[in-house]
């Protein structure tokens, strides 16, 4: 075995251990008890898996922008969260025969969210409400300051993101958690 394996392996463990601590912020977040309580989102394996989606895509969206390098590590990050949806199915008991159906509408779930948070981004508010609707509270009836405040969130969370300099994206969520609610 050369120099070059030893190298080469101990980047992968470096770059796996960077995307699960990445993505394990990014849960961080989603679970943030602002988001259930004040914005009125289930808490329930849907409620935390749309929250996760949302907080996942606006930091992959962030991250395509900025470079070729950081768009690889965002596949990395989708690959992680998907893995971690396998793994999460698998503890709650679901069979082995019916985790690879849910996983491919997990992932579906994600790339239709992705897209429908980028147009509302670009439409305004009425549609983030209809989207939000929809999905972060498909299954309740929400007051209108719980859909307020998680527009509120979305915006602060997403200036927040766009004010990082690009060299800084990254970096961003590189340590563990010490960011604070953005609430």
């Amino acid at each position: 075995m050369s120099l070059k394996f030893f190298s080469n392996t101990f980047k992968n463990i470096k770059n796996t251990n960077e995307v699960k601590i990445f993505y394990d912020n990014i849960v961080f977040l989603a679970r943030n008890e602002d988001l259930y309580i004040k914005g009125g989102v289930p808490d329930s394996i849907d409620g935390r898996f749309e929250l996760i989606i949302l907080h996942c895509h606006f930091f992959i969206r962030r991250l395509i922008s900025v470079g070729n390098e950081e768009k690889l590590f965002s596949q990395k990050l989708i690959n992680y969260m998907v893995t971690d949806f396998d793994r999460s199915l698998r503890e709650i008991g679901v069979g082995d025969l019916s985790v690879g159906k849910k996983i491919k509408f997990m992932v579906s779930a994600y790339y239709g969210r992705a897209n429908a948070y980028d147009k509302a981004i670009k439409e305004g508010n009425n549609y983030l409400k209809k989207v939000l609707k929809k999905n972060i509270y498909g299954t309740v009836n929400p007051r209108k300051d719980e859909v307020k405040y998680i527009e509120k969130y979305i915006k602060t969370f997403l200036c927040l993101l766009n004010s990082t300099q690009d060299d800084q994206v990254k970096a961003f969520f590189k340590k563990n958690m010490t960011i604070k609610k953005m609430s």
